[in-house]
């Protein structure tokens, strides 16, 4: 644990931050990169050369899209592991002992349940694209873990896509619970995670 010599909110060490940071980057590249890559894949309509309309295109951009996402998805797996590894080890500040017990729970609830997602929905991501037998994202061949099974594959996603919405309603709640407590508590506890330039 660390703090700011020039604050006494106990605040995360640089190392918990940038793996933070990091982590909302790439998060904010992976969620619309997932959402357009299915719609193009499965839902856009377009003209084909013979003038009919078909849904589903799969041209050059959708599988950058595709490949860019798979890619992305085994850094965030990366990263959360060794996140969640550092978290382990080195802990993190303690709570505000002016919050409620309640909501000091709700916010360790909220957490873990993060961690857990973060490292489970890029796991069904790789297991779903190894049932597909697509796991070679700009033609670099990944470890292929199961064997090709396109129908349960889909079933795999599905999960992969249900889970990765129940993230961004974990997430809505995380960034709400930043707004109360900077807004409407007026505490300090969101300085413990912000860039030091920023606090």
């Amino acid at each position: 644990m660390a703090s700011d010599r020039d604050h006494d909110v106990p605040v995360y060490t640089s190392t918990a931050r940038k793996f933070h940071w990091t982590t909302v980057l790439l998060l904010l590249a992976q969620f619309p990169i997932g959402l357009y890559m299915t719609y193009r894949g499965s839902a856009m309509e377009y003209v084909n050369e013979a003038g009919e309309t078909k849904v589903g295109l799969w041209d050059a951009t959708t599988g950058f899209l595709y490949d860019a996402h798979k890619t992305i998805g085994v850094i965030v797996l990366l990263l959360i592991t060794a996140r969640l590894i550092y978290r382990l080890t080195k802990g993190a500040p303690p709570s505000d002992r002016s919050l409620p017990p309640a909501l000091i729970g709700v916010s360790h609830l909220t957490h873990w349940l993060m961690y857990l997602l973060l490292i489970a929905i890029p796991v069904a991501g790789y297991l779903g694209t190894s049932y597909y037998g697509a796991l070679s994202p700009f033609g670099i061949p990944l470890p292929v873990v199961t064997a090709k099974d396109e129908k349960f594959a889909e079933q795999v996603f599905e999960v992969h896509e249900l889970m990765a919405f129940a993230l961004l309603a974990l997430i809505a709640l995380h960034i709400g619970a930043a707004i109360y407590h900077r807004f409407v508590r007026k505490d300090r506890i969101v300085e413990r995670m912000l860039p030091k330039k920023i606090v």
